[in-house]
């Protein structure tokens, strides 16, 4: 690792971390490299290839890595070494006990075919096709009720329903995981950040800005495991890991 050099990025949402895009949208690779980021420590030498850890879709901000290193953004991406992702999640719909526990438990949810972005919705179509998410860690930050107001069927007025920050972490990294799980359980998301991977953190990090910082230890980030012990080896087990429920809070929506 004496060679290895690392970037930490805020990405911005609506720009894309791969370099070219055929349809001409922002990218934030261009951006970075314009900015300087990746250039060589000496002048005689071309800028440095920049790779990055996985990805992050175009409405998702938050931190991503970069590294001169092949290998090493291979090591922290794969599945297999259980590094965690920690995010933040905005979510708007009714957040009830049940599905606080379905998280932990793990989702089985549909996968669409994403055909465009508009704004803040992805345009899909259906595919009939299902996936098996693994359990998550997650909780309860802070609700607000959204502001406005809508007309009842009797006339009277009621609230809009609650914005709720989530705090999730997972390990498994599948494409737009978090989104498809939320979605299957009636929740829309509105914001999703990632504030963590592994031994690195967003911290004050401005979004669109990236710093370089020493590469940390590959084997002491894969030391931390899978989130739940003994995640996969019996029902026993993974019911056990159900009971600590002290991060739930009751959502009162009387």
């Amino acid at each position: 690792m004496q060679n290895t050099r690392v970037w930490l990025a805020n990405k911005m949402k609506g720009e894309l971390v791969t370099e070219h895009d055929p349809d001409g949208r922002p990218s934030m690779l261009q951006r970075l490299i314009r900015g300087g980021v990746g250039e060589s420590k000496s002048k005689h030498k071309a800028p440095i290839h920049l790779k990055p850890v996985g990805r992050l879709d175009m409405m998702t901000e938050g931190l991503m890595i970069f590294t001169n290193d092949g290998q090493y953004a291979r090591d922290l991406e794969l599945p297999k070494n259980f590094l965690w992702r920690t995010y933040r999640v905005r979510v708007h719909g009714r957040l009830t006990p049940m599905k606080m526990r379905a998280m932990r438990v793990g989702v089985t949810a549909r996968i669409d075919d994403n055909i465009n972005v508009e704004g803040d919705a992805s345009v899909a179509s259906p595919t009939g096709k299902m996936m098996k998410y693994k359990g998550i860690k997650v909780s309860i930050e802070r609700k607000t009720p959204q502001s406005g107001r809508r007309q009842r069927r009797n006339g009277s007025e009621e609230v809009r329903g609650t914005n709720t920050w989530l705090r999730i972490t997972c390990t498994e990294g599948k494409n737009r995981q978090l989104r498809r799980i939320l979605g299957a359980l009636g929740l829309d998301v509105t914001r999703l950040i990632r504030i963590s991977y592994g031994d690195y953190d967003l911290n004050t990090i401005p979004p669109g800005k990236a710093i370089e910082v020493p590469a940390r230890d590959f084997a002491s980030m894969k030391k931390k495991g899978q989130l739940f012990s003994g995640d996969s080896k019996s029902k026993k087990k993974e019911k056990a890991t159900e009971e600590p429920r002290s991060t739930v809070e009751w959502v009162n929506y009387a």
